[in-house]
């Protein structure tokens, strides 16, 4: 049974071990917010990877997305503190 039941980088739902980073289920991170060994990635990726998803599956604007991913990552463990300084528009970098 997983101790995290959302992955505490991007929200995604972890039922399984297999969705956990590096298959651990006492990694609070999810497959897709981890590199092989389990490392949570940069916030710069995480924060790219989801406004192209935000702009793919919402069919928003760059604009829009960025606002709206800075929104989530705010509540977001991982990212509390560094997506509450970013402003739209502004690199992630």
């Amino acid at each position: 049974m997983s101790l995290a039941l959302r992955c505490e980088s991007c929200g995604m739902p972890m039922a399984t071990n297999e969705e956990h980073g590096a298959q651990n289920p006492n990694n609070p991170y999810c497959i897709h917010c981890t590199d092989m060994k389990g490392k949570l990635l940069p916030f710069e990726k995480k924060f790219e990877d989801m406004v192209k998803s935000a702009m793919d599956t919402r069919w928003m604007n760059r604009e829009q997305a960025e606002k709206y991913v800075l929104q989530q990552m705010a509540d977001l463990p991982a990212w509390r503190g560094r997506a509450a300084q970013m402003k739209p528009g502004a690199s992630a970098a």
